[in-house]
């Protein structure tokens, strides 16, 4: 059995890379129509993020390995091999298993603790499922990896705390106000950072926008983009007083707003607070400001020293999480092993009662006047006793495949008893339903 994925990151690509490589949603569905009618005997789940794109295998051979996937991405989205194969990685085993239980958990996320990539995780097992293009043992993997994504952000604190200065500029402006719905944000600059900041807070509500910018065409773009007003440079300080939250980011060399501004402006709002959220360097207002009564102000080393604090704060929980993930990777090797020496175990039952079978039919002939009634006696005790005699080897079997040494206790029977059948890989045969989602246990 081959068990395996290949796949690319925000590690170890870069986005042009990343971009190329992409499956928009209706293009996974095709993939996995190309892999399955190719590949019919093979499973596949396809992930694709911003950040990552990953193929994940199982196979009962190998007619699909790393290359065949290279050649795959390759024709599929017309890029040349060349072209990304240094920024792939490709697992198997155990390091497969806690490569797909860290991105499930956010571990191997770009933000450690973000919670999106385990709903992403949970849609790419979705389509595959649905199409039908996998079975038991990725049912069980993705099934599992969603399990451990769920219990490590709900039993850890990996996701508590913002880790991004526009996440924790609202939250400063959350400590004076609570509903942003009814604030006026003003946002002073145009550059990308002013502009996640200003995203962060009409995600949690707010609803009237100004910006001012240098360039007044800059301004009046980023304003459209949500539905706010422009203002010319020249007229910000006029305009400060319809602000309670005020961002600003610009590449000044000097001070944008001073003392006197400000407290024109909170003059002018009869004593309404007004947070302001400085995040250029060097700074636009000068840190006087906060002298001010009714004023917050706020700069970049506030906000920088909070995130580097809840960094700091995940960091510690990711050795919890770690041995969280190593629990859940040890019980799905163990499964995997038990999986493997199955159908060993099948065919040295089989072996042994077809043993039994034929020195059964040898001993009725010679036992001319046995009734009915007896000799399903004699068949009877001649099962239990085979039974009893399988009962050891097959939990042996068991014991030794929950050890990591199931292939060695398959072989070892093969030899024996001189099966030609048992094979690890004939467990594939025996992995069940794959036309949709498992019958019975649901991991997720």
């Amino acid at each position: 059995m081959n068990l395996f994925v290949v796949g690319l990151n925000h590690k170890k690509a870069p986005v042009d890379v990343r971009e190329q490589l992409a499956f928009s949603p209706s293009k996974v569905n095709e993939a996995l129509e190309v892999l399955h009618n190719k590949y019919p005997s093979c499973e596949a789940v396809i992930l694709s993020t911003c950040n990552r794109v990953e193929i994940y295998v199982c196979c009962p051979d190998d007619s699909m390995n790393e290359k065949t996937m290279y050649g795959f991405l390759s024709k599929f989205h017309g890029i040349e091999t060349d072209r990304f194969r240094g920024h792939m990685y490709c697992y198997s085993g155990p390091s497969l298993v806690r490569h797909v239980f860290h991105v499930s958990s956010s571990l191997d996320s770009m933000v450690v603790g973000e919670t999106q990539i385990l709903s992403q995780v949970k849609e790419a097992y979705t389509v595959a499922a649905s199409r039908g293009v996998i079975g038991k043992v990725m049912h069980r993997l993705f099934q599992q990896a969603i399990s451990v994504g769920k219990d490590i952000h709900s039993n850890t604190c990996i996701s508590q705390g913002k880790v991004s200065i526009s996440s924790v500029s609202v939250e400063f402006a959350e400590k004076i106000f609570q509903d942003f719905s009814d604030k006026t944000v003003f946002v002073i600059g145009a550059g990308e950072m002013a502009e996640l900041v200003l995203k962060s807070l009409v995600d949690q509500g707010t609803r009237t926008v100004m910006v001012s910018n240098r360039s007044y065409d800059r301004a009046v773009n980023l304003a459209k983009g949500y539905g706010g007003m422009a203002v010319r440079f020249d007229d910000l300080t006029k305009e400060l007083s319809k602000a309670d939250i005020v961002i600003s980011s610009t590449s000044a060399p000097h001070y944008v707003l001073h003392p006197d501004h400000v407290m024109e402006a909170i003059q002018l709002r009869k004593g309404n607070p007004m947070c302001l959220i400085d995040i250029a360097v060097p700074r636009d207002i000068n840190p006087e400001v906060a002298r001010l009564d009714n004023v917050f102000l706020y700069n970049i080393d506030d906000l920088q020293s909070v995130v580097n604090q809840n960094v700091d704060e995940r960091e510690m929980e990711m050795e919890k999480c770690t041995a969280m993930v190593e629990k859940e990777v040890e019980r799905f090797v163990a499964w995997m092993e038990e999986v493997k020496i199955g159908p060993a175990i099948a065919d040295l039952r089989e072996h042994f009662h077809a043993v039994g079978k034929d020195e059964l039919k040898r001993l009725r002939s010679k036992l001319g006047g046995v009734n009915e009634a007896q000799w399903q006696e004699v068949e009877y005790t001649m099962e239990r006793t085979l039974n009893k005699l399988l009962h050891q080897p097959a939990e042996v079997g068991r014991q030794e495949a929950k050890n990591g040494a199931g292939h060695k206790y398959v072989e070892t029977i093969k030899r024996l008893f001189g099966l030609r059948r048992a094979s690890v890989d004939d467990a594939h045969s025996s992995l069940g339903d794959r036309s949709g989602f498992p019958k019975g246990e649901d991991l997720a």
